[in-house]
């Protein structure tokens, strides 16, 4: 299933959407988590964004699974340092992009909370919105960082021997 398109390795297809989708939806989440009224207005389409990511980093985890056990079967299972680094980062990068939908939803539930308290007794005190505000951006950063990571190790894995030998001087 996530094996290829078309006859191209779709993760390869993929992996351009997650790096573009988990940097918007960590902006969107940093943007919300700053302003709450925009949280209250626009916090579902932004946990809804988050769960984007968390899906496109699934695809791209699951396909580069299925591009390396192909690359493997060509090569007898001879795995670079550079390609295993990629695929060390890669699955860790579900986590990344699971734990920022998690925190986001856990902060637009309780900003929602605490927006409605006016009808009903506060259970939730006031500092808890800020706090876990500040657990969204933190998040956030992670996010893009470690997508900035996975990206970096699979060029490198991919072209670095290619634009190495490509800079070698003509015979």
């Amino acid at each position: 299933m996530f094996d290829t398109v078309s006859g191209l390795p779709l993760h390869v297809l993929v992996v351009h959407l997650a790096v573009v989708v988990v940097p918007a939806a960590a902006i969107a989440s940093v943007l919300v988590a700053v302003r709450r009224p925009w949280l209250l207005r626009a916090g579902w389409w932004v946990v809804g964004l988050d769960a984007v990511a968390a899906l496109t980093t699934f695809v791209a985890k699951e396909s580069g699974e299925k591009l390396l056990a192909r690359l493997d079967r060509l090569t007898e299972g001879q795995r670079a340092a550079a390609v295993q680094t990629h695929v060390d980062r890669g699955a860790d990068m579900l986590w990344y992009t699971l734990g920022l939908f998690g925190i986001t939803l856990v902060l637009l539930l309780v900003a929602r909370h605490r927006a409605a308290a006016t009808f009903r007794p506060r259970t939730i005190p006031p500092i808890v919105v800020p706090i876990v505000a500040v657990l969204t951006v933190v998040a956030a950063v992670f996010a893009v960082v470690q997508v900035v990571r996975v990206g970096e190790s699979g060029s490198k894995a991919v072209w670095h021997d290619t634009v190495e030998n490509s800079l070698a001087a003509p015979r």
